[in-house]
């Protein structure tokens, strides 16, 4: 699921409708059409299941660099998707391959994947390949929630889940794509919003504050959840 907002003067915010997702620079984009494929495990390479809308690249204050890409489930399958990355500097030399998480997607879902690459300061561009296989064991839940963002009176972003079901939810993970009035990002974090036993019950309601950074003009969140 997707939820895109503004800020305006004294920390208003409002809801920004239809399609408006910024374009990654050329640097890092890959698409359906290049070398990157998306493939089903076990299976034929497609492109038209897994679609890759935008793609970033983000430089923590710690050094390590992100390489995100924004996608949607185009089917009509419940999916557990994963990627394999690579970095590689200006010569074309592999750097590091780097570090994610598997997404469960509900069908038309739109969500985020992510890599954290630790050595690779000298990135000039990324690869990727995205692999998919329909949910058996771990369920995606996305539709089970209920997920709020809205600006707190100290400045921070709050992220407010509900677990709509009657059933408990194992994870909710939401990932913030801040960016300036360029369209530039300028921030992004991932945050599980879960209780202290690492779960959300039947009817929970948890928050999670996040940190906006310096030069925010709008942000995008999207978030999953599942259950085992």
């Amino acid at each position: 699921m997707k939820i895109l907002r503004s800020f305006m003067a004294a920390f208003m915010i409002v809801l920004l409708f239809g399609n408006t997702a910024l374009a990654a620079e050329s640097t890092t984009e890959k698409t359906a059409e290049a070398d990157s494929a998306v493939e089903q495990a076990g299976g034929t390479a497609t492109s038209d299941v897994i679609v890759v809308e935008n793609c970033y690249e983000f430089k923590s204050s710690y050094g390590y660099k992100y390489f995100i890409a924004v996608c949607s489930n185009n089917s009509s399958a419940k999916l557990d998707v994963s990627w394999d990355t690579v970095s590689f500097d200006e010569g074309g030399s592999i750097l590091e391959t780097g570090s994610s998480y598997n997404a469960y997607v509900e069908p038309n879902q739109n969500f985020v994947l992510y890599a954290l690459f630790l050595n690779s300061e000298e990135a000039a561009n990324y690869s990727y390949t995205i692999h998919y296989e329909e949910s058996s064991y771990i369920m995606p839940a996305c539709s089970d929630v209920n997920l709020e963002a809205s600006v707190s009176g100290n400045g921070t972003l709050t992220l407010k889940a509900t677990n709509t079901s009657d059933t408990e939810i194992s994870t909710i993970q939401a990932a913030t794509l801040f960016f300036d009035k360029e369209g530039t990002l300028v921030g992004f974090e991932d945050s599980y919003i879960v209780n202290n036993n690492y779960n959300v019950e039947a009817g929970e309601t948890i928050e999670k504050d996040v940190a906006i950074p310096e030069g925010t003009d709008n942000y995008e969140t999207y978030y999953t959840a599942y259950r085992w």
